[in-house]
């Protein structure tokens, strides 16, 4: 592999070296290639350049690696030094800042940018941005978060347990809200136990007069953890949050409000190219996400239904089975299937066990436009479910 390709593939997989080792064991002897995205020439990837371009007698897959390894105690004090900088800034001079936590398998940027859209309508409110859903991501956040801030609603994503709760000891939510818990990165938290305990992780940090919304199907769990707070709110969708929070907050007009909301970019965004109409939701996938997907799709009525999709990544050993499953259900519902790459082909093959041609195996989008070229017609709905990052083929 290149250099280059090999740095493009330790960003793509956010330099974790487990998960680098795994697709190289996956993938021997293939290149990442920037098709979807570019190398981003951030400093962390300037000195890793420099490191590898040193010990330029090694392979590019060791030099880069073993670049990580050395920068690993420069790394753990930047962030360190960040998040105690951060800590430091929130005491002293956000005294009256009232925080916002939301983490939850799907659905997190979602109602992080509806909250948004209500509530700086009345307050003065600061929000993470997509790829600050880190601790240290977060951190940056605050290190610019303006002074007159009274509300900043957080994104908390994570990665393995504990990662949530460190969040939440800097930024010290007094509202948590955890949209859902499921099978979403079961592949890096090995059980869905881990992800239940990981997202619960917010429940537990909410202070006695805090509020914290959870899902319905949650209410059972709650014994397991020791929850502080008795203000504890569950919801079957959203919109309940939403106006509960708008009532909270003294907000006019939720209704007309929620009406104007700005669709997010790839999330069930609905797209009109002349008569044929495309749902965009290539953001990502889980199981939820899709079906909701296929009904968004069922809905337009339309008689030539098509979805392209590269199937749904990171479930661990429910992979196969999701996968399959929901194809199945596709199936009964499209008039023609394109299937992208060959990271969930076996699932469909198993799921499809009969060849049909209404069935399009491909490479790659390119491929896909040229399929859809063919069979759409006017009137057709093309549901573009799922796009997986270049790591994957």
């Amino acid at each position: 592999m290149t250099l280059r390709s090999f740095l493009y593939l330790t960003q793509l997989e956010e330099y974790d070296t487990k998960r680098i080792y795994t697709w190289l064991a996956n993938n021997p002897n293939r290149e990442v290639t920037e098709i979807k995205k570019q190398l981003v020439w951030t400093n962390k990837i300037r000195l890793l350049s420099f490191i590898a371009h040193l010990l330029f007698f090694l392979p590019p897959e060791r030099s880069v690696l073993l670049g990580l390894q050395l920068l690993h105690p420069l790394d753990s004090f930047l962030k360190f030094l960040f998040v105690t900088i951060a800590s430091l800034k929130l005491r002293l001079f956000h005294h009256q800042l009232r925080t916002i936590v939301i983490t939850g398998s799907w659905g997190k940027t979602t109602c992080k940018d509806t909250l948004l859209h209500l509530i700086s309508t009345k307050y003065h409110t600061q929000s993470t941005t997509a790829n600050q859903n880190t601790l240290l991501g977060i951190a940056k956040k605050v290190l610019f978060l303006p002074s007159n801030t009274q509300i900043f609603i957080v994104e908390a994503g994570a990665y393995q347990p504990g990662d949530i709760a460190t969040i939440c000891r800097l930024v010290k939510p007094q509202i948590g809200i955890i949209t859902a818990i499921g099978p979403m990165h079961l592949e890096r938290f090995g059980t869905q136990d881990n992800i239940q305990k990981t997202k619960m992780e917010l429940a537990v940090s909410i202070f006695p007069q805090g509020q914290l919304y959870l899902p319905q199907d949650q209410k059972s769990s709650l014994s397991k953890f020791p929850i502080h707070t008795k203000n504890i709110h569950f919801f079957d969708n959203l919109d309940q949050v939403y106006h509960h929070l708008g009532q909270r907050f003294g907000l006019q007009n939720i209704t007309t409000s929620l009406k104007s909301l700005p669709i997010s970019d790839h999330r069930l965004q609905i797209i009109k190219n002349g008569s044929i109409s495309i749902i965009d939701d290539t953001y990502n996938s889980n199981p939820v996400g899709f079906c909701l997907a296929l009904d968004k799709l069922k809905s337009l009525k339309s008689k030539n239904n098509i979805l392209v999709t590269p199937g749904m990544i990171e479930l661990g050993s429910l992979q196969a089975s999701e996968n399959s499953r929901l194809i199945k259900l596709a199936d009964t519902i499209c008039q023609h299937l394109i299937l992208v790459g060959q990271t969930n082909r076996s699932a469909f093959q198993s799921a499809l066990k009969k060849p049909k041609s209404t069935v399009h195996y491909v490479q790659n989008i390119s491929e896909a436009q040229s399929i859809l070229s063919s069979i759409s017609t006017p009137n057709s709905a093309i549901l573009f479910e799922n796009d997986l990052p270049d790591q994957y083929f």
